[in-house]
């Protein structure tokens, strides 16, 4: 989606700090005395017009606002996707009579040609000013430090640069600090960096502990299920898996139901281990995490081997599936499909695939479904918490 800005004869645009959006926006000169916004309006949803020290958002259905050029990439990313003018009376607000995001744009030195943040597809880069360089042989550190502090109104610690599918964050006064990084973590970076939340030095610790986020693949001799007080939980013995480490627990705020059961009084104000069984595609069922209620498991010891299972089903992960789902189905799994059971400090339960080092996580997508698979996207295992799981008899 294009989009459209009016320059006043008297305005310079070689001034102006260049921004991602420019690449689809079209500019037009115009004469002040003859243009007239409400006519242009009747053939436009929204546009800008500029002016020398601020520019003016035009939006069909609203009065037009001034705003400061500080902020025009994420004023131009919120109207490229929205022509509501009730949506930014809020989402930028007003300081010396100007709307902006208050926090200073992130400065980007980006490679042309191939980078990136030149595919224009995710909100990382709408609050951003940014310059180009032809090839890496362009990629001079000390002129990009001098460019960002002729610029007080973007963030003077750090800049970004891009190449390709690189991004590395630069410390402004010591251009030797830098940290390398992918697409899939650029958020979460620029984003804590930009805001003060966060320093170099926080990601490079980050990756240190990394190692101590994944399983240890040796599984333990005489390996036997035991409850987090250590009590073996014989074979057939009937339990519930409570989940504790995706969000602590559920707290109802509701009052307690009248005439609950012995065993809906169990469930109720936690987190379970559930099993879809909705799917009508012929595909196993599969777990997931349900606030307030869940289903019953057991194990099962075959050959030293202790499994889990729901009635006369057994838990496997599929190595060859499109997705990293824990299922449920018929037969004993093969070793490619074991579930790994390891051992946390609380003496509560994590799963793995079978000599796997991802332990399942749960990410709670709605309030009342929580997804249970094996994650190892970069960001997950970076930020991501482990689903921890209480065995709690029933």
């Amino acid at each position: 989606m294009e989009l459209n800005i009016f320059v006043p004869e008297y305005v310079d645009t070689t001034t102006l700090d260049k921004c991602f959006l420019d690449k689809v926006t079209e500019f037009t000169p115009i004469q002040s005395e003859t243009f007239l916004p409400e006519e242009k309006l009747k053939t436009l949803d929204k546009f800008i017009v500029l002016e020398k020290d601020h520019f003016k958002v035009f939006l069909r259905g609203g009065e037009p606002f001034k705003c400061n050029y500080q902020s025009r990439n994420a004023i131009m990313y919120g109207i490229r996707y929205s022509c509501f003018w009730k949506g930014f009376t809020w989402k930028f607000p007003i300081e010396n009579g100007l709307r902006l995001v208050k926090q200073p744009p992130m400065h980007y030195f980006v490679r042309s040609g191939n980078s990136d943040t030149l595919l224009l597809n995710n909100a990382t880069e709408a609050n951003t000013i940014v310059e180009y360089f032809d090839s890496d042989d362009d990629m001079d550190l000390a002129r990009f430090v001098e460019a960002v502090k002729s610029k007080p109104h973007c963030v003077q610690k750090y800049f970004i640069v891009n190449r390709g599918n690189e991004y590395r964050a630069v410390e402004t006064d010591n251009v030797k600090n830098t940290y390398v990084f992918s697409s899939r973590l650029k958020y979460r970076i620029v984003s804590t960096l930009a805001s003060g939340e966060a320093t170099i030095e926080t990601f490079v610790e980050e990756d240190k502990n990394l190692e101590n986020k994944l399983a240890k693949p040796e599984r333990l001799s005489g390996f036997k299920l035991r409850d987090s007080e250590g009590n073996v939980v014989s074979d057939g013995e009937v339990f519930a898996l409570q989940i504790l480490g995706s969000r602590d627990g559920y707290e109802s705020d509701e009052k307690l139901p009248e005439n609950m059961t012995e065993e809906e009084l169990v469930f109720y104000g936690k987190d379970w281990v559930d099993i879809n069984s909705c799917m009508d595609d012929g595909r196993d069922y599969f777990l997931f995490g349900h606030p307030d209620s869940g289903v019953t498991f057991t194990c099962e010891t075959i050959d030293d081997i202790v499994y889990l299972k729901h009635e006369d089903k057994y838990l496997y992960n599929d190595p060859e599936g499109e997705t990293n789902d824990i299922f449920i189905g018929n037969g004993v799994p093969t070793k490619e499909q074991r579930i790994q059971i390891h051992y946390n400090d609380d003496g509560d339960i994590m799963l793995t695939a079978w000599g796997g080092r991802i332990y399942a996580m749960c990410d709670w997508v709605k309030c009342s479904y929580g997804a249970i698979m094996f994650n190892g996207i970069e960001e997950q295992l970076r930020w991501g918490s482990p689903m921890s799981l209480r065995i709690v008899r029933v």
